[in-house]
Formats: structure tokens, C-alpha cells, sequence
């Protein structure tokens, strides 16, 4: 690190008052720093956040003090505890993508075959019961897998995320079998909705905050290859259960019960987080989850996040449904689910490699407006099951997309040693939307099968969302660097 940069912030590197010698520590200080992991990047329009940390490996720690802000230009990667470590590069980096594709295998795989059960229970267990009350089982399971985030996020990054993980695998496990004995409407509220969405977001949230620490240039592609693992989840839980339910549906909820058990388990075993735990710390509300909102970047980008929400699960929740009122079997709507999983992997691939190359909030809000148009015109006017099919790939590739760089923003706008409890502060915020997103859509679509209007609500949250997440762009600055390697 040049000269210049350490005289251009002279508030950010400060000489400790016990020291006498402050021509000689200046010019030791400054070739100490040049052996750390330096990131510079522009002051934005806009109050710092300061944090006070310390290079723990350090030699000068009693002589050299550093500040952290989340945009304000002297940024430390106060993290690296290996002096030998290099972002992207190593077998525990792609260990810890593997746990992400297992976690999310499990946790928003499950969340994407919401549609299924919703189409089981409105022909079966549950058929006594309005649309929009059966649809309350996948928005409670929705509220609870994002709300839990405040906690999951900030235990951690406190604790660890392996134990998140070995919760989330103990809580899922139970739900799910506890699902394949349920009867009446509010055992599967208690099984579905609270107990296996919240064994879900503990393996979400631990995996996630785990792979932001390991990667850098590399972080879209390692989200995305992370996050196909709910499309590809969403396809085996989807094709367990159209083949095994038309047999009996505790087979099928056990066989899924058992393929989820397995995969939160690696996910447990190969997490692990490079950075330190921060221990036990005093539980403040405000310092931990409100002080992010005073940032404009993080403030409308969760206002983005929260109009996406209210209608990004609306399709996945009703396309089966709909297929069925529009005259198509059962056993090939619920295969329909498939396909849109099936357009969902290569999305978030593709699309979280796209995002290494161009400007991440651009092309978030592309897609997001693409996702909109997919729903409201094209889903709109498809009624035979081909063109239905065409639509359920195309949502699936761009919503999935939009769920592979959710993470990857969050990981952007924030300090590393917070990305956990700023995905928690952020979840917490939308887990009101994806808790009346689908009652809404229910209610819109009422007893006589009012789908045309549900599709247009969804499309229009949408592009809403998409643009308000284009705005985030006016915030950012537009000389910013790209992430150091």
C-alpha cells in the first residue's frame, strides 16, 4: 500500500497514545500494513458506520489502531487468521459450497414444492377448506423460514454456523415426519409451516454466512453453484412425490423425510466458516438489526427484497393449481413443478456467474423485471399445458436467478463478520410479505378459480420491486472496484 492511501485517510489509522516514537512508528506501521489484507474502496455520499476491530496476528496491536466501515473508503479484511489464505482458491472453500448446495437442497428445495402439498391438500386432507385458507400452511412455512433469520444469522456468527446447520438437520427431520401423521389443519400448520421452515432456515442461514467468508472474485459463481441446490432439490422432492403419493402419502413424505435427513447432514459436516467466532455477545436490537437501515443502500434493497416477496412464491405456490383448473391432470401439473425447477438450476448457475462480470444490481434488476413480465402477460395468456410448461421453465430460470444473488447483494453491502446478521435483519423484513403474499393470491383467486387476476398481481409486485432495486444503483458509486482477490 502506497504512502498516499495511508495519508489520504488519516483518521483510519491512528497512532496508540502509549507510544513515543511517532516518526518510527509511522514508518513501521505503514510497512506493516502493506502485509495486510488491504481493500480500498471510494467513500460513498453517505454517514459511515464505523466498527472498531484489530488484526489479531498482528505484532503491532498495541500500536497500530484501524477502523472498519461498511462503505467509508479504509476497508481491513480484518478476518484472515491464515496468513496463507487466498480467496477462492482451496478444498475447504468449494467443502463449504457443497454444504451451501445441501442446505439449500434442503431448505428453499422444500420451500419450492410448497405448490404440491398446497394441490395434495386442497383434493385431499384438506378439501373442505377455501384456497385461501389452505395457503396459510405455505405462508406461515415462508414467514418462518425468513423471520427466523434475525436469530439464525447473528447465532452464526457468534457461534459458528455448524450449529445452526445440526439444528436446522434435527428440526426438518422431525417436521417432516411428523407431516406424514397429520390430520387436521393445524397439525400441519405446526409441522410444515413452524417446524421443518425453521429446521430449513438453520441450514440456509448457517451454509450461506459460511461461504461469504471463503470467496471473493468468485463469490457470484460459488452462490450460484450454492443455490442450485434448491432447484435441484425442488426436482427429486418433486418427482418423490408425484410418484410415491399416488401410492400413499406417508410413503412419500417419509422417502422425502429421508433424502433431506442425508443432505442436512453433509450440509452440517462440510460447513465451516473462515472466519473466527465472535462469542457471546450482548443482545443489542438496534446496534445489530436497525443501524443497517440508516444506510440508503441496504434500505432500499431491502424494500426491493420486500415487493419482490410479496410476489415471487405466487407462481411456484399456484402453478399446479392453475394447470389443473385449466383441464390438466394432476400427475402432470405437480410434473410442471418440475420443470420449473428444472429452469431454476441453470438460472442460478448462469445467471450467478453473469453476476462476477457486470454490475450486480443491474442486472438483479433485470431479471427481476423479467420475472414480472414472464408472470403477468406470458403466464396470463397460457392455458394449454405446453405453453404453461414454457412459462413454468422461464419463471423458474429468472426467479431462480433472483434467489441465487439475494445472498451474493447482502454479502456486497456489508462488513464480512455481519453478512449473517445482515441476512437476518433483511429476512426478518420480508418475512412479513411472504406472510400474506400467498393469502392475498388466495384471496384473490377466491372460490371460483379467479387465476387471471392472481397472475397479474404477481407480475406487478414484480416489476415494482424491480424498480426499486434499479434505484440502488443511484446509490452506489459508480467508479467502484471490483472486490479484491
Amino acid at each position: 500500500m502506497s504512502d498516499d492511501n495511508l495519508t489520504a485517510f488519516p483518521e483510519r489509522a491512528t497512532l496508540h497514545p502509549m507510544s513515543t516514537h511517532s516518526t518510527s512508528l509511522t514508518a513501521l506501521a505503514r510497512s506493516r500494513a502493506s502485509s495486510l489484507s488491504l481493500h480500498i474502496d471510494p467513500a460513498l455520499p453517505q454517514p459511515a458506520m464505523y466498527e472498531e476491530c484489530y488484526d489479531k496476528n498482528s505484532d503491532m496491536l498495541k500500536e497500530i489502531e484501524c477502523y472498519h466501515t461498511t462503505y467509508d473508503t479504509f476497508q481491513i479484511d480484518r478476518c484472515d487468521q491464515d496468513k496463507d489464505y487466498r480467496p477462492d482458491v482451496g478444498v475447504r472453500p468449494w467443502l463449504a459450497v457443497l454444504g451451501g448446495f445441501c442446505g439449500q437442497f434442503c431448505s428453499f428445495g422444500f420451500l419450492n414444492v410448497v405448490g404440491i402439498f398446497i394441490a395434495y391438500y386442497r383434493h385431499n386432507h384438506l378439501a373442505h377448506l377455501s384456497p385461501s385458507t389452505i395457503s396459510w400452511i405455505g405462508s406461515i412455512q415462508s414467514f418462518m423460514f425468513s423471520f427466523s433469520g434475525l436469530f439464525c444469522g447473528r447465532i452464526s456468527d457468534m457461534y459458528g454456523p455448524r450449529w445452526v446447520t445440526a439444528g436446522g438437520c434435527i428440526l426438518i427431520t422431525v417436521g417432516m415426519v411428523s407431516i406424514a401423521f397429520c390430520k387436521d389443519y393445524y397439525q400441519f400448520v405446526l409441522a410444515q409451516g413452524v417446524c421443518a421452515s425453521l429446521g430449513a432456515a438453520g441450514l440456509f442461514y448457517g451454509t450461506t454466512a459460511a461461504i461469504s467468508g471463503w470467496f471473493s472474485a468468485r463469490r457470484g459463481l460459488a452462490f450460484g453453484v450454492a443455490a442450485s441446490g434448491s432447484a435441484v432439490g425442488g426436482i427429486c422432492l418433486s418427482l418423490i412425490f408425484d410418484n410415491l403419493s399416488r401410492k400413499s402419502f406417508q410413503a412419500a413424505v417419509f422417502a422425502m423425510a429421508g433424502v433431506l435427513c442425508a443432505c442436512s447432514i453433509t450440509a452440517t459436516i462440510t460447513t465451516s466458516s473462515r472466519i473466527r467466532p465472535t462469542g457471546k455477545q450482548p443482545y443489542r436490537f438496534v446496534s445489530f438489526y436497525l443501524r443497517p437501515f440508516l444506510e440508503p443502500v441496504f434500505s432500499i434493497y431491502t424494500a426491493s427484497m420486500f415487493l419482490i416477496y410479496l410476489g415471487l412464491f405466487v407462481p411456484m405456490a399456484y402453478l399446479a393449481l392453475s394447470a389443473i383448473a385449466e383441464g390438466i391432470s394432476a400427475a402432470h401439473s405437480f410434473q410442471i413443478i418440475a420443470y420449473c425447477n428444472v429452469g431454476s438450476f441453470f438460472g442460478r448457475i448462469l445467471i450467478g456467474l453473469l453476476s462476477d462480470k457486470m454490475n450486480k444490481f443491474a442486472l438483479f434488476s433485470i431479471i427481476t423485471l423479467l420475472s414480472g413480465l414472464v408472470s403477468a402477460p406470458l403466464w396470463y395468456f397460457a392455458h394449454s399445458e405446453v405453453t404453461i410448461t414454457i412459462v413454468a421453465v422461464a419463471y423458474g430460470f429468472f426467479s431462480g436467478g433472483i434467489l441465487a444473488m439475494f445472498s451474493n447483494l447482502v454479502a456486497q453491502i456489508s462488513p464480512v463478520q455481519e453478512i449473517g446478521t445482515r441476512l437476518g435483519a433483511v429476512n426478518g423484513t420480508i418475512a412479513f410479505a411472504t406472510l400474506v403474499s400467498l393469502p392475498i393470491a388466495g384471496a384473490i383467486v377466491g372460490t371460483d378459480a379467479n387465476y387471471g387476476n392472481m397472475k397479474i398481481y404477481a407480475g406487478v409486485v414484480l416489476i415494482a420491486g424491480a424498480i426499486v432495486a434499479a434505484s440502488v444503483i443511484l446509490k452506489m458509486p459508480k467508479d467502484k472496484p471490483h472486490e479484491s482477490e
